[in-house]
């Protein structure tokens, strides 16, 4: 258990110099506490004569105004303990997916391709039916989720495709390769969507953006990571008899299976389940949650909420969001070593000079992840992000000096922001722990049909500058684009249609509790903030703003 304590101290310093996660989060719910009191009682003198209003607001503010009272250096440790548990299990777990899924490419060119005689059309499909298995078993098994336990589910899942990873080894032809491929998608589908869902169970969305690119940040060291593994354990080449290639398999799968192994000691599912904290330490992170959304971590299984993910058209609208941001993501990570070859790098030296541009990734991903959480801002970061990858692939296609392109794969590391800044936003747009899983699954499954294609984009008839790859990562994102600006101005719309519909509801006095229910989201008293900043989320004082928060406080976010 060494290199996990080890882990966790590396986590708390990275915390600590991307969000200052400790010393911020009890300002954070203090303000919002704050503000909510006040709104509470706005409230009961705008609609008197509502008995349920006034109800459902003495019984909220009573639990703002316990937590409150909690000492802030409590508040403080209580975090700080969660952070601890959860993060390293979620950083490790998702650092061993995309290592397992990813390793093929650094595989390929330590001698795999070789030895299996793949033609350059068999390993496209090597990479692209792995997302096949992803996307047909990806919803399924995010209800089952919900259903079940993450506290099991999630483990008995990373144990699957760790043991699917080391029988890589046994492979002799393409056939074999392409079958195993696909049953490693099936293995891993349920992973990504499930974490995801997970940490939005544990954390209020004011910090989401922070511990998600700390989590999304480990992409990054995949590529750097990654590689210097794959060309360390390829050391290993004829030790008893196994070509070096094989023992990456054989190596990082058993690695997986034994973080597995560990996590089923020390996860725990929801705040109410964790052993890790006393009753008065569940008792604050459960009141953060509800005064951030008030989200109850022991919320039943809902059927009609699992429906309205599959009915909502926003759902489909962020599934081809993701589709068109995953695609560049997906066909960089398993391309990149390939690519580097067309820069005149062979062997070993490409795979170690395909790592330091991963390195400025996981940099830039954490403190977007700190920007976006302290100045709100999403949509500007998720556009920013974009402008600056696409500019970066122009340059790929219209410059032939080889410093020059191998430098802009550094800016190109700017596609993992999008991706953090995305889940994010999803997690805090949708209402409901049943309707969340359902959509995450949803949302994911849709995107990575994008992963189908991206083992097509980087083609070996295109080598050495690939610019017909980079052309269809271009307008990839031109999608994403156009994509994003919809979300966000349907988003802001609604907003202000809802703003009329309940100062209605609350000048008539009409609105009641059950109201808001099995709609989630789509209540017209779930707003969607349309400011710019996460202060003014936080101290909004229209009548629909003041109805969301003592209700349901679900508002969702557009930047």
């Amino acid at each position: 258990l060494a290199p996990y304590w080890v882990f966790t101290d590396f986590l708390k310093v990275i915390d600590e110099l991307v969000a200052s996660a400790a010393r911020f989060a009890h300002f954070e719910v203090r303000l919002h506490l704050t503000a909510t009191t006040v709104i509470a009682m706005t409230a009961q003198s705008i609609s008197p004569s509502s008995s349920s209003v006034k109800a459902t607001s003495e019984i909220y503010e009573e639990a703002l105004v316990l937590l409150e009272q909690y000492d802030p250096e409590l508040i403080k440790k209580t975090w700080r303990r969660v952070d601890i548990h959860i993060l390293p299990i979620a950083v490790l777990l998702y650092l061993a997916s995309y290592i397992d899924r990813a390793n093929v490419g650094n595989a390929k060119v330590l001698g795999m391709a070789t030895s299996l005689h793949l033609t350059p059309n068999q390993y496209n499909w090597v990479l692209s039916i792995f997302f096949l298995g992803y996307v047909v078993f990806e919803t399924p098994s995010n209800i089952l989720l919900r259903r079940l336990s993450p506290r099991w589910y999630i483990p008995t899942l990373t144990v699957l495709w760790g043991l699917t990873c080391a029988l890589f080894a046994v492979v002799q032809n393409a056939a074999g390769l392409i079958a195993i491929r696909f049953f490693l998608g099936v293995a891993e589908a349920g992973f990504l969507p499930g974490i995801v869902y997970w940490m939005s169970c544990w954390y209020p969305r004011t910090v989401l953006g922070r511990k998600f690119a700390i989590l999304y940040s480990t992409v990054s060291l995949t590529g750097a990571f990654g590689g210097l593994l794959a060309t360390a354990i390829h050391a290993l080449d004829g030790t008893y008899g196994i070509e070096g290639w094989r023992w990456i398999y054989i190596v990082e799968g058993c690695i997986t299976g034994g973080f597995g192994l560990v996590s089923f000691i020390f996860m725990s599912a929801y705040p109410s389940e964790a052993k890790f904290l006393n009753a008065t330490e569940k008792h604050i992170v459960q009141l953060a949650n509800e005064a951030d959304r008030a989200q109850h971590d022991s919320e039943s299984f809902n059927g009609k909420q699992i429906r309205s993910a599959f009915t909502d058209w926003r759902t489909y609208l962020w599934g081809l969001i993701y589709i068109s941001i995953y695609i560049p993501v997906y066909s960089v990570i398993l391309s990149l070593p390939t690519v580097v070859v067309g820069l005149g790098y062979v062997g070993t030296r490409a795979t170690l000079m395909a790592c330091p541009p991963y390195g400025l990734g996981f940099f830039i991903v954490l403190i977007a992840g700190w920007t976006s959480d302290r100045y709100g801002r999403l949509f500007y970061h998720y556009v920013g992000a974009i402008v600056v990858v696409m500019v970066a692939l122009i340059v790929l296609m219209a410059v032939e000096n080889l410093v020059v392109r191998y430098v802009m794969f550094f800016l190109v590391m700017f596609m993992f922001i999008p991706v953090s800044i995305c889940w994010t936003w999803l997690s805090s747009n949708v209402a409901g722990s049943n309707k969340r899983a359902a959509a995450t699954g949803l949302v994911f499954s849709l995107g990575n049909i994008g992963g189908t294609v991206s083992g097509q984009i980087y083609r070996a008839e295109w080598a050495p500058r690939y610019v017909q790859g980079h052309a269809i990562n271009i307008a990839c994102y031109a999608v994403a684009l156009v994509s994003g600006f919809a979300l966000w101005y349907s988003y802001r719309r609604d907003n202000e249609r809802r703003d009329r519909e309940a100062n209605e509801k609350v000048a008539a006095g009409t609105l009641v509790g059950a109201d808001l229910g099995d709609l989630g989201d789509r209540c017209v008293h779930a707003f969607f903030d349309s400011n710019t900043s996460s202060d003014s989320l936080l101290l909004g004082t229209r009548a629909s703003d003041i109805i969301c928060d003592i209700y349901f406080s679900s508002r969702l976010w557009t930047d």
